[in-house]
């Protein structure tokens, strides 16, 4: 079993171009689907001969029956990732000529809430970082830094990810355009907000250093990229100024960015684009959080509104 797991995991990298995190979070969920059939047969699974419906659906309702803690358990995305990871696996060793669709349908489907994304609203949080802009000192590089990061995901639409893995070569500056590695390494071309090229500058000249075109685009004190968890802990810092009842994780920027370009009208495809969906019904969810602006839309145009 921990053979195919292995090949698996590497046809995942290195065929299917999957990221790092879902190589990992694919290999912990296979890994403790091993440790299952391991404890109940006793004895290593053999590949595809142990891997019965049976089996599967008794990994499935052991997996669902998990807890957090004394009083939740483990919430339903987690569990639909665990059994993803299962199916595609099953999947891999069926196209190695080992048939494993009856396994397959043992699975079950889990049934995933899709809440609205949080979008901060327009008006305060402009304001919020045109003031840190005008308060901010040279002085203060791990401010300018969080400012910095801060634009970038409200002003290009990026994943704290993605900024974080972005170089200096990759960002045309006179044309304010950056090119952005996404998931699955889909790379896009995307827009740059003045504040947010304005911002970068200003915490090179407080770190004291020219950027050359290998730098990493927002540096940590040792001159290696900041990490994911460093700019999420400076942005949410600054986001906290919003108050207690605003949403305050970096990625509500990036869900601010493409709910504020639909507000003024902005063509789905185009915000799909930016933000690099791979499918339209993932951005479709930003129109759900417009729906006022729909509605009014539909009041003015429908002749039975």
């Amino acid at each position: 079993m921990e053979r195919w797991i292995a090949e698996f995991l590497d046809h995942l990298a290195k065929q299917r171009r999957a990221s790092p995190l879902t190589v990992r979070a694919y290999g912990e969920d296979l890994r403790r689907f091993s440790a299952f059939t391991r404890s109940r047969l006793g004895r290593d699974a053999r590949v595809p001969e142990d891997l019965t419906p049976e089996l599967v659906a008794a990994f499935a309702a052991a997996r669902s029956l998990e807890r957090v803690d004394r009083t939740r358990r483990i919430a339903a995305k987690t569990l639909g990732r665990s059994l993803a990871a299962l199916r595609s696996f099953l999947r891999y060793v069926d196209r190695r000529g080992y048939s494993t669709a009856t396994a397959r349908g043992a699975i079950p489907r889990v049934a995933t809430p899709h809440p609205l994304p949080a979008a901060l609203p327009e008006a305060p949080l402009n304001a919020l970082l045109d003031g840190l802009a005008a308060r901010a000192r040279e002085g203060e590089p791990r401010l300018l830094r969080g400012i910095a990061a801060a634009e970038w995901l409200y002003g290009a639409g990026l994943r704290v990810g993605e900024l974080a893995g972005l170089v200096w070569e990759r960002f045309d500056e006179p044309r304010r355009l950056v090119r952005v590695l996404g998931k699955g390494r889909r790379e896009r071309v995307v827009p740059v907000s003045r504040g947010a090229a304005d911002a970068t500058r200003r915490y090179w000249r407080a770190i004291g250093r020219e950027p050359r075109p290998s730098d990493p685009l927002l540096p940590g004190p040792s001159g290696r990229a900041a990490s994911t968890r460093t700019l999420e802990r400076d942005v949410k810092a600054l986001l906290s100024a919003l108050g207690p009842n605003a949403p305050a994780h970096p990625h509500a920027l990036r869900h601010s960015f493409a709910t504020h370009l639909l507000d003024r009208g902005a063509d789905l495809r185009a915000v799909q684009e930016l933000l690099g969906h791979q499918n339209l019904a993932t951005t479709q969810i930003y129109t759900h959080v417009t729906r006022r602006r729909l509605k009014a839309a539909y009041a003015r145009a429908h002749p039975r509104a």
